[in-house]
């Protein structure tokens, strides 16, 4: 009788730790989760702000620096200064595996896009003068602007 109480009380032990163990597991797996959540809103929240903040003709395949004013050109470079550094930390955070692929597929994507468009092409160039990016990240623009130098030139019409 001893003996089966002992097996009883083993077994139910047992029991105990593995939902225990399973609960933690389950605890640790959901906070996690939320903290991603919370870091990717975070950075959403970052790249918005900067968006927001830009002129809007941004966009626009004839846009020009140099043509803003003076007041509306140093905040357009203010805010592309913002906008370089946070992608310079979403390509530090993807190299150091901090970030997964999948969300860095979705900002390589929109990076590269951006870096399509001659008023990110023209503030990186100006903003190069006096800033220094670390080196794989300036590679990283240089490649994505380099490939969009390459689409233009072979959609221009030849002569």
């Amino acid at each position: 009788m001893e003996n089966t109480l002992e097996i009883a009380a083993l077994i139910v032990s047992t029991i105990v730790m593995i939902i225990t163990g399973l609960a933690l597991w389950f605890t640790i797996a959901s906070f996690e989760k939320q903290l991603q959540l919370n870091f990717f809103a975070d950075y959403t929240k970052r790249y918005q702000e900067i968006i927001l903040n830009f002129p809007e003709s941004i966009n626009r395949k004839d846009f020009d620096l140099d043509e803003l004013e003076d007041s509306l050109r140093d905040r357009t470079l203010r805010y592309m200064r913002a906008y370089f550094d946070l992608c310079s930390e979403e390509y530090y955070l993807w190299q150091k595996g901090n970030i997964d692929n999948s969300t860095w597929q979705e900002w390589e994507t929109g990076i590269n896009f951006a870096f399509s468009k001659p008023a990110f092409q023209q503030a990186w160039r100006v903003l190069g003068l006096d800033t220094i990016y670390y080196g794989k990240f300036s590679e990283f623009v240089s490649k994505s602007i380099g490939a969009e130098t390459h689409n233009q030139a072979l959609q221009q019409p030849s002569c």
